[in-house]
């Protein structure tokens, strides 16, 4: 009896790690280590200071002057059109350690969508800026100029 239980126990063991393995698979084709925020300039010194640490920069800003904005809705893909990282609130800064590959970006604010593509091949990374050039801010400025 103890042999048969010891039997029953080590079959369940080995199924729960092979179970385990598979979801740590998961896992790593899942969404990257990322950081997501920057408001203040407290908090954007912090976030500055720790860009070093991810391979994927993203900077999102609006208008000629490049005012800081959050709350974009985002989505990284990677060159098989899966999504790596689908964010509703993304900004001023994302940034991310992702795996070498190329990755496309896309991105929406104020009804205008912006699409970048990324291509990682190093452990340095890349910067990528996001500007909405058109915006409100922009008009009131071009009417006061005009006045």
């Amino acid at each position: 009896m103890i042999k048969f239980l010891l039997g029953i126990f080590i079959s369940t063991m080995a199924v729960l790690m092979m179970g385990n393995a598979a979801l740590a698979e998961d896992y790593n084709i899942g969404e990257p280590v990322y950081i997501n925020g920057g408001i203040g300039s407290e908090e954007a010194d912090e976030f500055r200071a720790k860009a070093h640490n991810y391979n994927l920069r993203l900077y999102l800003s609006e208008g000629k002057l490049g005012h800081s904005i959050t709350d974009v809705p985002l989505t990284i893909t990677d060159k098989r059109g899966n999504v790596r990282l689908n964010s509703s609130s993304a900004g001023p800064f994302l940034f991310l350690q992702m795996e070498n590959g190329t990755y496309t970006i896309t991105a929406e604010h104020n009804g205008i969508t912006i699409k970048r593509v990324a291509k990682i091949t190093n452990h340095r990374g890349i910067n990528i800026y996001l500007n909405w050039k058109q915006t409100a801010i922009d008009a009131e400025e071009s009417l006061q100029t005009e006045q």
